[in-house]
């Protein structure tokens, strides 16, 4: 990497003394404490790894790109801000929050390496500069002060100068542990938080889900009850995570070697707790669609999810309210009703506490594609009479504009056809016309397809290789997605746009900047130690997509 490249950027330390111009710190608390006591610790922390790998990352970025003359403009920047002397570029900087009852109190943080050198380049920002004693100085700009203490290798800086009136822990530790991992990173560090701020914080989360699920205007009442089952699960999850958590992080890495980048959630628990047990659990079960996933798809979705008591409740929930929005099944004689069996059979699959699926759009770029998938039951005989009562049914009340029967068959599996209604311009481009719906189910799976004269051939292959044996089974994975850019963007037509269109132009930036070897995102959620990590990775043609953008805003400045 050319020597200019390893400089700072000026904007970033300017960026960090106003921030903390944002934020308003309540009064002090008074103490009477007469033992200073040992370092606070901070709620939350911000942190860069350091100047050197944020130029990394940012030179990836434009050679992934071809775009190196963004680095020449950088350079231009640095120089006039004197190359912002006086900072550690090998040390990471940030902000740490401190709470102030739950006010948020940021304090930002550089690493120093001379303190006059450092004071002279942030003048050029441009503030002025006071030294008040050897430790404290004041930065002005526009009327607002900033307020700075040194203490060791840092200096620390707020725009409350009481702010600054404790003792702080060394951030080195703290960044070294996030930059072992990210380029940059934010942690909550949960740990922190008496539980008396922990029951503040959870009141306030239940009173603002309790606000949100009431029922809306106009609101269908099933509609109202799944919303209220999935939202009530949703909250009771985030609830436990603020009682049980250690620590919540989010990170950034570029990865130079593997031609990628990766962003990354992270919760420990605290161990032992009911928490660490769920996300220990997550990875127990092994999907039996394996031979299903394997291959390339421009879109797929699956999960092996193990489901605790409240989600198979509020599972259940929702399969309670489909069933109540059939007659047949809802009556109380109803008893031998197919359509009441599919339903217990459905009710049964959730009470199994593992939820099994896979769902993939099939075919070539540029299309047409099939979306095929199944569903893992516990009695799919039981529900072989209901789901064609069910199709009809779903006829009589012009949820579709014809239903055929038995439509076709394979290895024993009777399929029934569901003709979709007008679905546009946009799914004729993705199924290559009118799509149909396909419905199936055997002994383990629920069998669906949608598209044209190719979707049933499709999903017969997928079936059929699910019946072969496993020859390298697939990790246990409780979520995973996986998307091809490339394949969609085929999708759209050459008459669309023009040179004089905003969306033709972003849309040859983004045939430019993927190929069907460089555009894949994927998602997946596992177990780690003691808690979960939702990884979002992004092949090449992400990075390029950046630095194209990134240059291309650079350069017209």
């Amino acid at each position: 990497m050319q020597r200019r490249l390893w400089k700072l950027i000026p904007l970033t330390v300017v960026a960090l003394l106003c921030s903390a111009s944002l934020y308003n710190r309540l009064s002090a608390e008074e103490t009477s404490e007469t033992v200073a006591p040992p370092p606070e610790q901070p709620f939350a922390i911000v942190a860069v790894a350091s100047i050197e790998r944020m130029l990394n990352a940012l030179d990836f970025s434009f050679e992934a790109a071809d775009r190196m003359a963004a680095s020449e403009a950088i350079g231009g920047y640095m120089e006039k801000a004197g190359d912002l002397k006086g900072m550690d570029q090998r040390q990471g900087f940030g902000v740490m929050i401190f709470l102030a009852g739950i006010t948020p109190e940021p304090i930002g943080f550089v690493p120093v390496e001379n303190i006059n050198d450092l004071l002279k380049t942030i003048e050029i920002g441009p503030f002025t500069t006071k030294k008040i004693d050897d430790e404290h100085y004041e930065l002005k700009q526009n009327g607002e002060s900033i307020f700075v203490k040194t203490v060791g290798r840092y200096a620390f800086f707020s725009n409350d100068e009481t702010a600054l009136d404790r003792e702080f822990p060394d951030p080195g530790p703290m960044t070294a542990a996030l930059a072992a991992d990210y380029d940059v990173a934010a942690m909550l560090n949960l740990a922190s938080l008496p539980d008396d701020k922990r029951d503040i914080f959870a009141t306030l989360l239940k009173a603002s889900a309790d606000t949100n699920l009431q029922r809306r205007d106009n609101e269908p009442e099933s509609a109202h009850r799944v919303r209220k089952a999935l939202g009530e699960n949703n909250a009771r999850l985030l609830e436990q995570v603020l009682r049980q958590s250690q620590d919540l992080t989010v990170g950034w890495k570029m990865l130079p070697q593997q031609r990628k980048a990766a962003l990354e959630i992270r919760i420990r628990a605290r161990p032992g707790s009911e928490l660490a047990m769920i996300y220990e659990e997550l990875q127990t079960g092994r999907s039996q669609f394996t031979n299903f996933l394997k291959g390339d798809a421009p879109l797929t979705f699956a999960s092996t999810w193990k489901l605790d008591k409240p989600g198979q409740e509020a599972f259940g929930e929702i399969v309670q309210v489909l069933e109540d929005s059939i007659p047949a099944a809802a009556e109380e004689d109803a008893a031998d009703d197919p359509v009441a069996r599919l339903f217990r059979a459905a009710r049964g699959t959730v009470a199994t506490g593992q939820l099994d699926f896979a769902l993939r759009f099939l075919g070539e770029p540029g299309g047409p594609f099939v979306l095929a998938g199944g569903l893992k039951v516990k009695d799919g005989r039981a529900m072989q009479e209901g789901l064609s009562e069910l199709c009809l049914y779903w006829l009589e009340t012009g949820a579709f504009s014809d239903v055929e029967i038995d439509a076709d068959e394979h290895n024993g599996i009777q399929f029934h056809r569901l003709e979709v209604r007008e679905g546009g311009r946009g799914s004729e481009r993705v199924y290559g016309g009118p799509p149909s719906m396909y419905l199936g189910v055997d002994d383990t799976t629920l069998w669906m397809a949608i598209g044209g004269d190719t979707a049933l051939p499709r999903l017969f292959e997928q079936i059929d290789a699910l019946a072969e044996p496993v020859e390298q089974p697939l990790p246990a994975v409780p979520l995973q997605f996986v998307v091809n850019i490339a394949d969609w963007t085929s999708l759209r037509g050459e008459d669309e746009g023009g040179e004089n269109n905003r969306g033709g132009r972003f849309f040859e930036r983004v045939n430019e900047a993927f190929t069907q070897d460089n555009a894949a995102l994927r998602v997946d959620i596992k177990s780690i130690k003691d808690g979960v990590r939702l990884r979002l990775e992004f092949e090449e043609g992400f990075i390029r997509f950046f630095g194209m953008s990134l240059a291309r805003r650079l350069m017209r400045e």
